[in-house]
């Protein structure tokens, strides 16, 4: 608990769109709080948000090594690192006596995972893990339509998290999430906190776990005839290919996305030498990517009920699909159309919940840091601590287990590591 009235120090690491977007929000909270520094080693990043923020020159820092030299500098600390860079800054920060709010996942790996947790036993700070999805209006409601009781029991989660195709391209094929080895493995980024969620929902312990995917499409071996390694030579097929940098990025609405992402100055010249040049202009099949670009994951709990997750780049929209199935009756929820829609077998007629639009951009954010601060302050519980990331963030590991080996995976496999 925080016992002082002053405002909590925050510093944050990672100065991304995240990191920006958590900090914007600081200042509306329900407990005092105020950014004091920040860590990051882009330069343009740093110096917006340092202005932004309106930070002193002695409270910016290149890296959070730097940063962690001055234990006194912060109370806490916001990581918004990518993926594969939680650990290090998570443990140090919680060495300097700091609470921390951590981007998802936890870490890349279990065992980090692990050696976050007991660094956290041993500060005895507060450690909160932005899991989204249990904050989100619609995916809020389902948990309250199912603890109803509505739909009786659960037997199984059908969910989909639906990548549209293009974004799909633009972030996990030409992007900087395109190689493993850049961030970590797709289903790590982009669904621990859809597993997370079903495991909240259904609230028994995760025994098995099968898990089947792989990088099917967008590889060389599909590349059409005539293409060539990028869309600014000589390739034959670029007239009607769905995937033509040369369109996407150089023609129409340039400062909009994702044409807007792959440079700073707005016109054709400008965006014709970036995929020239860049990442951005290399043909999808003839690329160096290597995440899956589609993947589903089976599990299996205590009590019987069943769930599945699925990813997938070739959706022609954005937003996750969840079915829940009772033995009373069914829920169903479309992310992207934001309607709830409640069966039970004994009425004729559906109930529909219409999800209000969104006012900003993940205003779920507001609620994650209130519940950090608040514990801090009044020693509240947090949504998702590493005791509980650690307990679903493992049914992803697993799931990356099985699908690289072809089998079954027991959860005691991966529990039996702490």
């Amino acid at each position: 608990m925080k016992m002082s009235s002053e405002p909590l120090r925050v510093a944050v690491i990672g100065a991304g769109v995240r990191g920006t977007g958590l900090s914007r929000k600081i200042s509306s909270l329900n407990f005092p709080a105020v950014i004091v520094a920040v860590a990051e080693p882009d330069k343009e990043k740093r110096e917006n948000f340092a202005l932004e923020f309106k930070l002193p020159d002695y409270a910016v820092f290149n890296s959070w090594d730097e940063l962690i030299r001055q234990p006194d500098i912060c109370d806490a600390a916001i990581i918004a690192t990518l993926d594969n860079q939680h650990a290090g800054p998570a443990i140090a920060c919680l060495e300097c006596g700091w609470h921390i709010l951590i981007e998802k996942p936890l870490a890349d790996s279990f065992e980090d995972c692990l050696r976050i947790d007991e660094a956290q036993k041993k500060s005895k700070k507060v450690v909160a893990v932005c899991h989204t999805l249990r904050f989100m209006d619609g995916f809020l409601n389902i948990r309250q339509i199912l603890d109803s009781a509505i739909i009786g029991p659960l037997i199984h989660i059908d969910h989909f998290e639906a990548i549209g195709n293009l974004r799909f391209v633009h972030n996990y094929v030409r992007g900087r999430w395109g190689k493993e080895k850049n961030n970590t493995f797709l289903l790590l980024h982009k669904c621990c906190h859809d597993i997370d969620y079903i495991n909240w929902l259904i609230k028994e312990p995760c025994l098995t776990v099968a898990s089947f995917g792989s990088l099917k499409y967008f590889n060389e071996h599909n590349a059409p005839p005539g293409s060539t390694s990028r869309c600014t030579g000589n390739c034959t097929v670029k007239v009607n290919c769905p995937y033509s940098a040369v369109r996407i990025y150089a023609e129409g609405k340039l400062d909009e996305w994702p044409a807007r992402e792959i440079c700073k100055q707005h016109t054709h010249e400008a965006h014709l030498e970036a995929i020239t040049n860049g990442p951005f202009g290399m043909c999808v099949w003839h690329n160096d990517n290597d995440v899956v670009d589609h993947q589903v994951v089976i599990m299996n709990f205590e009590g019987g009920t069943t769930a599945t997750c699925t990813l997938s780049g070739f959706s022609a929209s954005n937003g996750r699909r969840i079915r829940l199935q009772g033995t009373l009756g069914e829920i169903f929820f479309d992310e992207a159309a934001r309607l709830i829609s409640i069966k039970r077998f004994d009425e004729k007629e559906s109930r529909f919940i219409e999800i209000p639009p969104t006012d900003s951009y993940h205003p779920e954010d507001k609620d994650i840091l209130n519940n950090w601060i608040s514990s801090i302050f009044l020693s509240t519980p947090v949504a998702v601590n590493t005791k509980e990331a650690i307990r679903t963030l493992a049914v992803v590991f697993a799931a990356e287990i099985s699908r690289k080996e072809n089998r079954i995976v027991n959860l005691e496999e991966i529990s039996g590591k702490k």
